[in-house]
């Protein structure tokens, strides 16, 4: 932000529409990607720890089912990544846009955005 741009009110623009929608999204995202990543990672480490006998079976020669399990670890971390700034860009949008209501007064919420 330049310095020739009016400064937000954070206090009145916390409680606006848009901003309320933005934290109820970003809220429900989180809760939603930590759950996915939580258990992946506690499925990936529990089978290793509670079942190492099945962790070092090779259904395919050269390939262990803790490979296995690990590759589909990294790809759900990499998914939940690319999920994230997906809907960041979205998120984006609703905070230009409860910025911009606060700069011209307006409350309304923005949801065409």
């Amino acid at each position: 932000m330049s310095s020739n741009e009016p400064r937000a009110d954070w206090s009145r623009l916390w409680d606006t529409p848009a901003m309320v929608r933005l934290r109820r999204d970003r809220r429900r995202f989180f809760t939603v990607a930590w759950t996915i990543f939580g258990g992946a990672f506690t499925a990936l480490v529990g089978v290793a720890a509670f079942a190492p006998d099945l962790v070092a079976q090779r259904p395919i020669p050269g390939l262990s089912v803790g490979l296995i399990l690990s590759a589909v670890y990294v790809c759900t971390v990499m998914s939940l990544g690319a999920w994230y700034v997906h809907r960041a860009r979205h998120w984006d949008a609703l905070a230009s846009a409860a910025l911009s209501n606060s700069h011209t007064g307006g409350v309304e919420e923005a949801s065409n955005v």
